[in-house]
């Protein structure tokens, strides 16, 4: 993957989290933030490779892009991990038990593989494969690291309380070798998946607010628009936009993006702009 030159890299920071785990005094943690502030962009360009490098299996889902069924993607990512390329799926293993739904003929198996795709397979056979899945990464060499990005939208205890609850039943019994690091973007969210006495996740991981940027990112992003364009911007006048941005990196981005396409070097006129751009998506969320 070509290295991004506009990404601040958070290398110290990623170091930290790992040896935090590393340690065994936790099997998890929560990092929160509201959206765009870099949670994300951390997770997948500085935590994983750090992981990666430190020998872990690495396990990366975004809940947020795929919140009609996150439930699906979950389980997904972690069957491959657990699995690899050109092992037979679960489905197919469970049809084949003796005496398993489903299998009367051959067009049964073939009805049950797509009642499993459209996500109606029983609750309970999923969670055995998750369960399953977690055993088979436990016992490989390497320790895993599961990186769920916007876990509140695990939230609904209704329709994702087994899964929650299986996912840290498997957590708790291999906490040496599967460690995970979940964020979150709603406080409420993590309150009902992390604080709510009756709820799978209740105290189970430590949760910790997710570090703000400062000057670093701005003299990073000086830089890099300095290398894109041979022009230079004013350090004390780009942080001042930073600042009255919120310190919202994603924002900050945008407007150095718009300054590079439209070769300007007015911070303040580009400043204006993306506020206009932030007021008109609030106004009209997508």
């Amino acid at each position: 993957m070509a290295k991004d030159p506009w990404h601040y890299p958070r290398t110290a920071l990623a170091d930290q989290y790992l040896k935090t785990l590393g340690i065994g005094l936790g099997k998890s943690l929560v990092l929160f933030a509201q959206r765009r502030m870099g949670k994300t962009e951390f997770l997948r360009k500085d935590l994983l490779p750090a992981a990666e490098k430190a020998g872990y299996i690495t396990i990366y889902v975004s809940l947020w892009e795929s919140r009609e069924d996150p439930k699906s993607v979950l389980l997904d990512a972690i069957r491959k991990a657990a699995e690899g390329e050109g092992i037979i799926p679960g489905i197919w293993r469970r049809l084949g038990r003796p005496g398993s739904k489903g299998v009367r003929a051959n067009a049964g198996a073939i009805s049950a593989q797509a009642s499993w795709e459209r996500g109606t397979a029983e609750a309970s056979d999923r969670m055995l494969d998750l369960r399953q899945w977690m055993n088979t990464l436990a016992q490989k060499k390497n320790p895993t690291l599961l990186l769920v990005d916007e876990i509140q939208m695990l939230a609904d205890e209704k329709r994702y309380g087994a899964l929650v609850a299986a996912l840290r039943s498997a957590l708790d019994k291999h906490g040496d070798q599967i460690k995970a690091v979940f964020t979150g973007s709603s406080s409420e969210g993590l309150r009902q998946m992390f604080q709510k006495e009756k709820a799978p996740f209740f105290q189970f991981s430590h949760q910790i607010p997710f570090p703000q940027l400062g000057p670093e990112f701005v003299q990073h992003m000086l830089r890099a628009f300095a290398n894109a364009t041979q022009r230079q911007l004013n350090e004390a006048e780009a942080w001042q936009a930073f600042t009255d941005l919120a310190l919202v990196p994603e924002h900050f981005r945008l407007m150095m993006a718009n300054m590079v396409q439209l070769g300007s070097t007015d911070i303040a006129t580009a400043l204006e702009e993306v506020k206009m751009a932030i007021q008109e998506s609030a106004e009209y969320p997508s």
